[in-house]
């Protein structure tokens, strides 16, 4: 007899002990990793199986009060030891419970459901449980034995037709649909026929759904350039090797990083490996995914936000029975189960998407690099901007630093020039668009050419002020502005999503001289539209609600029936355009001096992602940066595109300041619906930290706080922050995890956060 350790898979943050259940004798086959249903106080909840033991190792007087297992989920165990290993990896450094983090790796983060049991009033009797995951299923066909004598027997013309359909039958290895059968000239009649004389059997089938089902294109091979040779060669001969190395290939933009990719992923699949490719957004996916799916087919599966629940139980059904070799995904892929996997790339690594900000806090780029050494598979991070850690662990030799310095099809970057904002205000332009953009939009829109603007604020104006009183609009759950949206005719909260009509008079003086101040996506939509042979999409939050609608616009843009793409910074990563000759960015100087250390890195990466877009075809690009501060330095190197200046010199400033990579961060945030007590708490547990002393065991240690959030206030409750930064974390962590505020429910933790506003 044995029982079992689980961790219960709630979606509470402070559940940390795993609990222990007997086994009943028909489910004795059990084992770490199975997912199982288990009674939890009056609840049936499901749990992780993490250990399993003798029963005999606990004391008689235990052993009688333990409950039982109830049954088990799936027909394997969803865990492995590597995504196991992973899991307990994961809720150790990014400070969570076990059974948080293992709820990462399953779809829908639980894999059942309550259901009301009533009686015959409709009065609640109970709850029961059933499973989340949906099969797909139809009826097909399956050859029995009486069925292969027919066919060996044989026999007259009348029996022709079921005599086919027989020996189709024999030769699949599995059963097939009434749809399988009648593209082999099968019909139903014949079917049926099969099912009553008993020479087949009606079984049913699983279907595994597909998102992207357009037509495989010709697969498209470049001869590689001498840069893309000497990336393919030390890749390729790490998969060969099957060892654990983690390369950066930086390269300028245009210098084709998706063909090192192909290349390297083609030798993993050849070796009968798997391969995981991370893209930072759903907008990014699908020329990535045309151009995979023309390399590798029906091998290529595709995960992303816009799957349902089942959606993505397929994918990872196909991922873990080796049924597709190549999984492209955002974030959350990283967690998908692999039968063997040998390969990890991640583009645009820089990308802070890749950052989870609920908790678990997990990186994405950090969890694979985790995978990878348990299953000895190299890790590709490819970008023309590298994140700071990225760039300083290669000049550290701790990546193998590739570098792509020239463009693929050898055409030039494209010409950057800088619009000074302030000269088009002194000379009464109040347009959204400079004098020179203006101009040059109706150009290339004359010359059959098309230009993709930038201007990372989606809505009509960025908030609505009374003139009068000089109040702004704020939404009344969180302390930030409400934005016009043109289009729905309201207000809305960017943070919470709370909407309110626009007032006909201030709530504050009643004036009516309520003004929309600020420009976003939808009002420079507008501008455009007014220009000339100027046809224009947007591509942003709002246009892009529907299932597909990125892909939809961003098609429509690439087949030429519009000629300005204009949106969020959805615009500027990632696509290859040949037709695009300009690009145009508005407010380029507008996140430069947000109170954040990594407000450079950011802005820089943005400006020259954006400026790459322009001139990869045979015609020259042309860029324009519109801004107030002109002489900014990150402003000046963006335009000259230089990332190694850049990145030299934000170094320093990281070193200067202790900031990653050479420190370690946590943030500790405090939520609260009483400011007092959300200040209370946090001061606190600064005291707390100082009382450690921790400079005697760890050197420079910096305790930062407790200062008010960027945005104080969201969804009603206050938000407080304490920056711990240190050389090592691991004696802070340590601490905070043997300290009463480990179960407060309203402290979070933020392992290596992207920002600390």
């Amino acid at each position: 007899m044995f029982c079992v350790d689980v961790a219960i898979n709630l979606p509470v943050k402070n559940i940390f002990q795993q609990f222990t259940y007997s086994i009943p004798s028909e489910l004795e086959f059990l084992e770490s990793g199975w997912r199982v249903v288990v009674p939890f106080g009056a609840q049936k909840v499901e749990g992780f199986i993490v250990g399993k033991r003798p029963l005999s190792s606990l004391a008689p007087e235990v052993c009688s009060k333990l409950r039982a297992v109830e049954a088990a989920l799936g027909e394997r165990p969803w865990f492995d030891q590597e995504m196991l290993a992973t899991a307990q990896w994961l809720a150790q450094y990014y400070m969570c419970s076990l059974a948080e983090a293992m709820r990462l790796f399953v779809p829908g983060k639980t894999s059942i459901r309550r259901r009301a049991v009533k009686d015959d009033q409709g009065r609640l009797i109970r709850y029961e449980y059933e499973e989340r995951l949906r099969e797909k299923t139809l009826q097909a066909l399956q050859i029995t034995e009486a069925g292969r004598q027919v066919l060996a027997l044989g026999g007259g013309p009348r029996l022709q037709p079921q005599l086919k359909a027989l020996e189709l039958l024999a030769v699949s290895r599995e059963s097939l649909t009434l749809q399988e059968l009648a593209e082999n000239y099968i019909s139903p009649s014949t079917a049926k026929t099969l099912a009553k004389k008993g020479w087949a059997l009606i079984v049913p089938k699983r279907i595994l759904r597909n998102s992207y089902v357009n037509p495989q294109q010709k697969a498209a091979v470049f001869q590689l350039t001498e840069e893309q040779e000497v990336a393919v060669k030390a890749i390729t001969n790490a998969v060969q090797e099957g060892k654990q190395e983690t390369f950066l290939l930086q390269g300028i933009t245009g210098s084709g990083k998706t063909e090192v990719y192909l290349r390297a992923a083609a030798q993993a699949v050849g070796q009968g490996k798997q391969v995981l490719m991370l893209v930072p957004e759903i907008a990014l996916t699908a020329q990535l995914v045309e151009r995979f799916r023309a390399w590798f087919g029906d091998e290529v599966a595709v995960a992303h936000s816009k799957l349902s629940q089942n959606e993505r139980g397929d994918v990872w059904y196909k991922m873990y029975m080796h049924q597709a070799n190549i999984l492209i995904g955002v974030r959350s892929a990283v967690f998908a189960p692999f039968a063997d996997l040998g390969l990890v790339i991640i583009d645009e690594e820089h990308e802070s998407s890749y950052k989870q900000e609920e908790r678990p806090n997990y990186h994405a780029r950090e969890v694979a690099l985790i995978r990878c050494r348990h299953t000895q598979a190299p890790l590709i991070l490819g970008s023309a901007t590298p994140s700071m850690e990225s760039y300083y662990r290669a000049q550290q030799g701790e990546y193998v630093h590739l570098r792509l310095k020239n463009r693929a099809n050898g055409s030039s970057l494209p010409v950057v020039e800088i619009v000074d904002m302030r000269e088009e205000l002194k000379a009464r332009n109040f347009s959204v668009l400079s004098r020179k953009l203006r101009q040059a939009l109706v150009e290339t829109a004359a010359a059959g050419e098309q230009a993709i603007i930038l201007l990372n604020r989606r809505g009509y104006s960025t908030f609505v002020m009374c003139r009068d009183c000089g109040s702004t609009i704020t939404c009344p759950h969180c302390a930030v502005a409400l934005v016009y949206h043109s289009a729905a005719e309201d207000m809305r909260c960017h943070y919470c999503g709370n909407t309110a009509p626009v007032p006909r008079e201030c709530p504050k003086c009643h004036s009516r001289r309520i003004k929309f101040f600020g420009t976003g996506t939808q009002k420079a939509e507008e501008e455009l539209m007014a220009l000339p042979e100027v046809r224009v999409l947007r591509l942003d939050q709002d246009s892009t609600i529907k299932k597909f609608a990125h892909m939809e616009i961003l098609q429509s843009f690439a087949r030429g029936e519009r000629n300005v793409l204009i949106g969020t910074q959805m615009v500027a990563k990632g696509h290859d355009i040949p037709n695009v000759t300009l690009v145009g960015v508005l407010a380029a100087d507008s996140s430069l001096n947000l109170p954040d250390f990594r407000a450079s890195e950011r802005a820089f990466s943005l400006l020259l992602q954006a400026a790459g877009r322009a001139g990869r075809g045979d015609r020259p690009g042309h860029v324009i940066f519109q801004a107030y501060d002109v002489e900014n330095r990150v402003l000046q190197l963006a335009a000259q595109q230089d990332y190694d200046t850049f990145a030299q010199g934000e170094l320093q400033a990281r070193e200067a300041f202790f900031y990653p990579p050479f420190a370690e961060m946590l943030k500790l945030t405090l939520w609260d619906k009483d400011e007092g007590m959300g200040l209370a708490t946090a001061t606190r547990l600064v005291s707390y930290l100082q009382q450690l002393q921790l400079e005697d065991k760890l050197g420079e240690v910096m305790i930062l706080g407790p200062f008010p959030a960027l945005v104080p206030k969201v969804r009603d409750l206050y938000r407080f922050h304490v920056v711990v930064k240190a050389k090592k974390l691991e004696l802070v962590k340590k601490a905070l995890w043997e300290s009463e505020f480990k179960n407060l429910k309203n402290l979070y933790f933020d392992v290596d956060p992207a920002s600390v506003v």
